[in-house]
């Protein structure tokens, strides 16, 4: 199935790399319009005219809002965001600072708040339709050790959508949330390093340990999770809101 996105202009975050990355490349092989932002500028090259590389700081309010301004009035709107830009620090909750928790959550929630608020206002500004799309997780829906301020962070992101989804919906807007598994990016290889210097585990060992905990044996790919946002993002999805879709190889399964 072929889907075109010819005259329409998407903002994903986080597009330096990983599933933003191969999200914004999906994009722009769809005919879009794209603005791929990140902390610094993208530096990975496309051959579409339709490629816009932005250096943006998601928690950083007057840098979104600036941003979104400025590439909406260039490019007569934006129609679609990804709010796929993340972070993930590891810590036994005793040793917690409350600097990195902040921190996490003002990447993976307060950013995505900041960035769908700059586009909602620029949607009902136009009295456009679009669709948001968040990167969540199913540490969302999942508990993991070490991992509280991560899992709160995107659990936050669900509840956000499904309220978006309630607030926005006669305005033809859709919200839904994408909770990947363990995505092959280098976050999930930090992860793997982790895991191997606290157990004495090769590598090897822990990757393989990882994957036999997934019914499909094998980590979720930047592609999958790029395939999954394009269908939400299209007509085919036009009806389809307040959803936390697990993309995860069946982890888990609600």
């Amino acid at each position: 199935m072929n889907l075109t996105f010819s005259g329409k202009t998407v903002m994903v975050t986080g597009a330096g790399g990983g599933s933003g990355k191969a999200i914004a490349k999906a994009f722009l092989d769809a005919g879009a319009r794209v603005v791929a932002a990140d902390l610094t500028c993208p530096d990975w090259k496309s051959p579409s005219d339709f490629f816009y590389p932005a250096a943006m700081d998601v928690s950083d309010e007057a840098a979104v809002d600036r941003t979104v301004e400025l590439y909406a009035g260039r490019l007569g709107g934006i129609d679609i965001l990804v709010n796929n830009a993340g972070i993930a620090i590891e810590s036994p909750i005793q040793d917690f600072q409350l600097d990195i928790w902040n921190k996490i959550f003002m990447v993976n929630t307060t950013g995505t708040f900041l960035c769908t608020r700059a586009v909602v206002r620029n949607l009902l500004k136009r009295g456009a339709a679009g669709r948001i799309i968040n990167i969540s997780s199913i540490a969302g829906k999942n508990g993991f050790p070490n991992s509280s301020a991560y899992c709160a962070s995107k659990a936050a992101v669900i509840g956000f959508t499904r309220s978006l989804a309630a607030e926005l919906g006669d305005k033809d807007i859709t919200v839904n949330a994408i909770c990947p598994g363990s995505v092959a990016t280098p976050m999930i290889e930090s992860v793997i390093d982790t895991i191997a210097a606290n157990t004495g585990m090769s590598r090897t060992d822990v990757r393989t340990m990882m994957e036999s905990g997934i019914p499909m044996k094998r980590f979720q790919t930047p592609e999958d999770v790029a395939s999954l946002v394009l269908f939400l993002a299209s007509d085919l999805a036009g009806n389809i809101s307040g959803e936390s879709l697990n993309l995860d190889g069946g982890v888990v399964r609600d």
